[in-house]
């Protein structure tokens, strides 16, 4: 069950990965079928968003009353709905609608997910490694979708019916979990989002989301549009992108072991910032090597951010926390869209998108550093008393 659990919530994060990280391939052909400007682009998952931000604290709170595999279960089939009726019908209102509602009813799926998680390896030490094991899902999609970018481009109505078909699958696998789950008294999971230690993991969250989200939402189109690469390059990249990615959640564990949780979330997002500046000068060659190192440093800093939240409210309270974390930490993933938008439409700029990004990072400094200077490094007062 300790697996069967964690790879359902696993399949369950990974399909609404696949739901708004593709909106960044798709986007090419529907912007020319439906003649959108950057503007209008970001716009959909900005909504997509706004949904996911407006509902993420109350599924926080539902999950840890009735449990994750309710939650699930009641988000599987309205999905499918809503992708199959993107496969018949499809205008600039609806694709805004359809994206809106399934940011309503997505944000269940991850914080179900990681109180599985929490339940099941709360009293764990490895506990960041079982977060990293989950968010494989982020980078694996983009590799993923790295892979089928092309097949996208052309038959990307066709990926509407087959991710209804993949949430029919998972209702099916989240009715065969059977997981005996004690409800947390309401009152006592909301008062964990009134502290303010949660509150700077959240802020750091914010900025990491920012940087990350905004990268995958449009490295691919920028590369294309604004640096004028080739799609199968810009492709390439996306591809490493994702491998990087990948690749610094595994190593995570290690890395979190030998220097410490804040260091190394500090020392990733430096890295991003570094990397991602790089990338606006060099040569398309060594752009296609810088993706690598920035996958690593772009998701590296996420999975220790993530059980940080969890450790500081407790398992009793993972899903409101992590729930809570979605909500104020979505507003970066639900503004760099737009914001990196606004910036190409007035300025067609890809410096200053890049600097754009990079505004996330700058959140995430800010907030790890007041955040450390709370924590002392020293998370053992806030485990026990709150489990």
């Amino acid at each position: 069950m300790v697996m069967k659990g964690t790879a359902v919530g696993w399949f369950g994060t990974f399909l609404q990965l696949t739901v708004r990280l593709s909106w960044g391939i798709i986007v090419v052909p529907i912007s020319a079928l439906l003649h959108l400007n950057p503007v209008q682009m970001g716009l959909v998952a900005t909504f997509f968003y706004v949904g996911y931000v407006a509902s993420s604290v109350p599924w926080g709170l539902m999950i840890d009353k009735v449990g994750p595999v309710k939650a699930m279960l009641i988000a599987s089939f309205p999905l499918a709905i809503l992708n199959l009726f993107l496969f018949f019908y499809l205008s600039y209102p609806i694709l805004l609608g359809v994206y809106l509602v399934e940011g309503l009813i997505a944000s269940a799926i991850f914080p179900s997910a990681m109180k599985i998680v929490s339940i099941l390896h709360s009293k764990d030490e490895r506990l960041t490694f079982y977060v990293a094991l989950l968010e494989t899902a982020s980078p694996i999609t983009i590799l993923v979708l790295s892979l089928v970018a092309g097949l996208l481009l052309n038959f990307w109505r066709f990926f509407f019916l087959g991710m209804t078909a993949m949430f029919l699958v998972f209702a099916g696998l989240t009715l065969s979990l059977r997981m005996k789950i004690e409800s947390s008294e309401i009152r006592r999971s909301f008062r964990v989002i009134l502290r303010r230690e949660i509150f700077l993991a959240t802020l750091l969250r914010l900025g990491e989301l920012w940087a990350t989200w905004g990268t995958t939402t449009w490295i691919f189109s920028m590369l294309v549009l604004y640096r004028h690469f080739p799609s199968t390059l810009s492709t390439l990249f996306l591809g490493l992108f994702g491998l990087g990615q990948l690749v610094g959640i595994i190593s995570v564990e290690k890395a979190v072991k030998r220097i410490g949780d804040i260091n190394l979330i500090f020392l990733s997002l430096v890295g991003f910032i570094i990397i991602s500046l790089s990338i606006v000068f060099s040569p398309e060659i060594a752009v296609i090597g810088e993706a690598l190192l920035l996958g690593i440093f772009s998701f590296s800093y996420r999975p220790p951010t993530d059980s940080l939240i969890m450790k500081i409210a407790g398992s009793g309270s993972a899903a409101t926390s992590i729930g809570y974390a979605n909500a104020v930490s979505q507003v970066g993933t639900m503004i760099a869209p737009v914001f990196i938008g606004i910036i190409l439409y007035l300025t067609k700029s890809f410096t200053l998108s890049v600097l754009g990004l990079d505004t996330g990072c700058a959140i995430g400094i800010a907030s790890l550093v007041v955040l450390s200077k709370i924590l002392s490094g020293n998370l053992s007062n806030y485990r026990s008393d709150r489990e």
